[in-house]
């Protein structure tokens, strides 16, 4: 898959199974491995399609391991290789829950209250990209339940550029649309009967289709070898069965977040 962001990925795998940006932690060295560790903050809607942001805090823990093997906060436990300019990425991950409370850090609204929780999910995350010369990539990656499949699966593509490069300043370009299969989007935008009694809402039906796409800017700032500032800016607009949703009250929303890292 093209490099992922661990700032922009941990941000917006917050909203969503995960997303594609360009990766702003350090890159491991061919023969080499590396570990990334940082703190920082991001701005998130409280769900996708929610009227209120929410400040978070952002943990970076990414290992990533000469012969493949990676052990991440942001993407999981996986391994990736790759064949010429064809990369090829496996993992097991966890997809978060949604609560319809308010529950401060976590995924949950008020404006949710009678919809139930979506449960969290154990996803397998299976993924192929191409990344041209230039450092300009493309991706194709599916999210697999591997528990309450009830939750359904998606599958995004992505594309990142980079912009301007120096030993100091990196600055690039993002951009992903995720589908979902029908029960994804039904679970995360549709209301049932059920629900239409203990929400309120009225009931809306849904079938596949692209939920949302992402959008944004994300920099690298070195401070030293091993200190690095990392910061993404950018949109998620919701489309579709996702953006007629009642519980949409929002179609887009911004998308911030700061980290600093620490490479060794």
């Amino acid at each position: 898959m093209p490099r992922l962001s661990a700032a922009a990925i941990l941000l917006l795998s917050a909203l969503a199974p995960a997303v594609h940006a360009q990766k702003l932690v350090a890159e491991t060295p061919a023969g080499q491995s590396i570990m990334t560790v940082g703190l920082g903050v991001a701005v998130v809607p409280e769900y996708l399609g929610g009227d209120k942001g929410r400040a978070v805090p952002v943990i970076v823990a990414d290992y990533q391991h000469a012969s493949g093997f990676f052990a991440s906060t942001s993407s999981g436990i996986g391994y990736k290789t790759k064949v010429g300019q064809v990369a090829l990425s496996g993992a097991l991950g966890v997809a978060g829950s949604r609560s319809d409370r308010d529950h401060g850090l976590s995924r949950g609204s008020d404006a949710l209250r009678g919809m139930g929780e979506i449960k969290a999910s154990a996803i397998g995350a299976f993924g192929v990209g191409y990344e041209f010369d230039g450092g300009i990539g493309v991706g194709l990656r599916a999210m697999v339940a591997l528990s309450h499949r009830e939750r359904g699966n998606s599958y995004e593509l992505g594309a990142q550029a980079p912009l301007f490069k120096n030993d100091v300043y990196q600055l690039g370009v993002f951009a992903s649309a995720t589908y979902s299969d029908k029960k994804n989007m039904q679970a995360f935008y549709g209301v049932t009967a059920a629900q239409s009694l203990t929400s309120g809402y009225k009931r809306y039906d849904t079938k596949a289709g692209f939920s949302h796409v992402n959008v944004g800017l994300n920099a690298q700032r070195k401070l030293n070898k091993n200190w690095s500032v990392n910061s993404m800016v950018g949109v998620v607009s919701l489309l579709g069965d996702a953006a007629d949703s009642p519980l949409a009250k929002r179609k887009t929303a911004p998308l911030l977040a700061v980290t600093l890292n620490y490479a060794f």
